[in-house]
């Protein structure tokens, strides 16, 4: 957490250009993935096929409720909206980005029909993008709200009840 500490110092121009450079990254991830998977449509159904239906549905049901719950502050880049409230109850409650989870679920579902070296590498690169976009929105919002701590201490990142999360003390553990 050290290091987006330091992001107050970065000016408005870069910190733009740093989330139109993971949004970009986002979409062409997903784009790969879902050409990659359109690809192997041909082959038709396949044993494992319904984990990658239930994975794509499940990335779908996660993105609606996260999108219905964010309806006053949502937007694709990570910079918050000006004035936007902290949203942290609904689906918020149990992860704190759940639309990117939801990205993830879906792309996974994809690359896992396309089953090729492209989409699995595509996969990992968004999984890493939206990590990074994740911590950079996190740093944006302790910025803007300062409470917004408490809730990063309390609610996971992407998974609910990962790792340091869930935690009921909010003492820092150092590493």
């Amino acid at each position: 957490m050290g290091y987006l500490l330091s992001i107050q110092s970065i000016s408005p121009q870069l910190r733009g250009l740093v989330a139109r450079s993971l949004v970009g990254i986002q979409f062409l991830m997903l784009f790969i993935i879902g050409i990659n998977a359109l690809s192997q449509f041909h082959k038709g159904p396949h044993s494992y096929m319904q984990f990658e239906v239930v994975s794509v549905s499940l990335g779908v049901l996660v993105i609606g409720a996260a999108g219905w719950v964010l309806r006053p502050s949502l937007r694709i880049s990570p910079i918050p909206i000006p004035g936007a409230p902290l949203i942290a109850t609904g689906i918020y409650k149990f992860v704190r980005h759940p639309m990117y989870l939801g990205v993830i679920l879906i792309g996974f579902g994809m690359a896992g029909y396309a089953d090729s070296w492209l989409g699995w590498s595509s996969e990992i690169i968004l999984i890493l993008n939206l990590n990074v976009k994740a911590r950079f929105e996190d740093a944006l919002l302790r910025e803007i709200h300062p409470e917004s701590l408490h809730y990063q201490l309390h609610v996971s990142r992407l998974v609910p009840c990962v790792g340091s999360s869930c935690r009921t003390s909010c003492v820092l553990k150092e590493d």
